[in-house]
């Protein structure tokens, strides 16, 4: 009897293992059909002649990361080079006429701000309003150049407006007084050790209205610590750091509050009684002539832009994407923005995961980093 059952159990031992030994080789032959249909997706997408768009984006997109070993492990660097020929954008030459900008001050009635540079903002005597998604979207209307806009902001002196179009969600910051823009730094500036701070703590921090995102970081892999900025920065008429280029691709406002854009030495800097700048490319419209595109104009991604029309008023945009159901704008469709709304001055700021927005010290786009907005060295502030 004890023998019986010693054997029954043995045999029932051994049904459970064939069952199990036989889903592992079905879970076994699933997960490589999944691999095997990656992989062949993969192939088809890259190194087939059917999907060339999927393939520009990525290489586009890739390259525009702190990863683009991602573009250079599946293609060649002729591929890549061409890739990035077809898609280009071409600058306008030359430099910001600051004659072409006026920037007296704002009546009383119509600002929030001082215009003494480096003045604080006086405190406007009219509530803010804030538009609730909802109303928002009772309140849309299409403009001439048939965008989708509703404003979810607005004040005596600044107002800021949503744009819903079909693969990005755009936000547009004017400021009718541009001496209430400043370059705002990070708490720990280019200290080693420490981070750079994040938009809607330095806003918090230091008082300021509203912000975007501002110039590019040094972020090797994608693990830079956000606090020592690239190419140049410029505070207070200070150059704070500026790499070993010639001339810098210079994107800030001079001593009249005029937004100036062009490539200038460090002495030209001086010269040019620049007060706050970072440097980034490329310019997208000069003395109102705008850059020429080719294909995808770079690439969709999440954009950032400043840029200035002839009153004087700055325009702070950023556009969503890397999302599903948003993959972001190029360099054409940031141009058309400010152009739409009057720029004859507006230059590409850093993008990507750096694109952020802040209203009130709380965050109003829709980051794409995994953990939410990254640390930055440097920001354009609304005070």
């Amino acid at each position: 009897m004890a023998k019986h059952i010693r054997t029954r159990r043995r045999d029932e031992k051994s049904s459970i293992g064939k069952r199990v030994l036989k889903i592992l080789k079905w879970v076994g032959i699933g997960v490589g059909g999944i691999l095997a249909v990656i992989v062949i997706g993969f192939l088809t997408v890259f190194y087939t002649p059917f999907f060339p768009k999927a393939r520009t984006q990525y290489v586009l997109m890739t390259l525009h990361t702190s990863n683009p070993w991602l573009a250079t492990f599946f293609f060649s660097q002729e591929t890549i080079d061409k890739i990035v020929e077809d898609n280009r954008v071409e600058a306008p030459v030359g430099s910001t006429d600051t004659g072409m900008i006026k920037t007296n001050p704002p009546s009383d009635a119509t600002t929030v701000g001082t215009t003494a540079t480096g003045s604080a903002p006086a405190v406007s005597e009219t509530p803010a309003t804030v538009t609730t998604e909802a109303t928002a979207k009772t309140t849309s209307r299409t403009t001439a150049g048939g965008y989708h806009v509703s404003t979810i902001y607005e004040d005596a002196g600044m107002d800021i407006l949503q744009m819903k179009e079909s693969g990005y969600v755009a936000r547009l910051i004017r400021v009718k007084d541009p001496s209430r823009i400043k370059l705002g730094l990070c708490e720990n500036f280019m200290v080693k050790g420490k981070y750079g701070e994040k938009l809607p703590n330095m806003c918090a921090r230091v008082g300021a209205k509203a912000g975007i995102n501002a110039g590019g970081f040094q972020d090797p892999g994608g693990r830079g610590s956000g606090n020592f900025p690239t190419y140049l920065c410029v505070k207070d008429y200070k150059i704070l750091y500026a790499d070993n280029q010639q001339k810098h691709n210079v994107i800030g406002f001079n001593k009249d509050n005029v937004l100036v854009l062009g490539q200038f030495t460090s002495e030209e800097i001086k010269a040019n009684n620049i007060r706050d700048a970072v440097a980034f490319k490329p310019f997208l419209i000069i003395n109102g002539e705008k850059a020429k595109f080719y294909g995808a104009a770079g690439g969709t991604d999440p954009r950032a832009a400043i840029g200035q029309t002839a009153d004087g008023t700055v325009l702070l945009l950023t556009i969503d994407g890397r999302q599903l159901g948003m993959e972001g704008g190029s360099m054409r469709t940031i141009t058309d923005i400010m152009w739409e709304y009057g720029a004859i001055t507006a230059a590409n700021l850093d993008g990507g995961s750096s694109t952020t927005m802040v209203l009130d010290g709380k965050l109003i786009n829709k980051t794409c980093g995994p953990a939410g907005p990254r640390f930055l060295p440097n920001a354009w502030l609304v005070f």
